[in-house]
């Protein structure tokens, strides 16, 4: 006598239990990469404007006064280009032109609280300034301090 095998499957309680878990799993993993991103863009943002120091003070050697734009000093080949869409910011020396004694410049997310939370600021002292609240200037604190 041959007996029947009950078949037994999943409830729909039990899938929708299991859709439910991987869809909170998913929803931190995805979390975890954008905060991760977004540090690795400001990361990446600080090492540029830290370029910007020995460029400065390799551009006043040769022309006797400072870049007033971060495209002389790629120019001259002092610091690499950043391409503000793989870097997710956007950066610009602003001292005057021709200045001899001090040079200053920012750096912002393209796109504030997605590429990065701060703005920085650095000057010719070489020290980098963030905010996180607009554009960072030489009266924010220092970064690690």
């Amino acid at each position: 006598m041959l007996r029947k095998q009950k078949m037994r499957g999943f409830t729909l309680l039990e899938l929708l239990i299991v859709v439910a878990i991987i869809s909170i799993v998913a929803s931190l993993a995805v979390a975890n990469l954008q905060s991760s991103k977004k540090a690795a863009f400001e990361v990446a943002a600080i090492a540029y404007l830290r370029t910007w120091t020995a460029g400065q003070e390799l551009y006043r050697e040769r022309y006797g006064y400072y870049a007033d734009s971060d495209q002389q000093l790629i120019s001259e080949e002092l610091i690499g280009n950043p391409d503000p869409d793989a870097h997710g910011y956007t950066f610009s020396i602003d001292n005057a032109a021709r200045s001899k004694y001090r040079w200053w410049g920012q750096g912002w997310p393209t796109e504030q609280g997605v590429t990065g939370d701060r703005s920085f600021f650095i000057d010719s002292s070489g020290v980098i300034r963030y905010s996180k609240n607009g554009r960072a200037n030489e009266n924010s604190p220092p970064l690690g301090g």
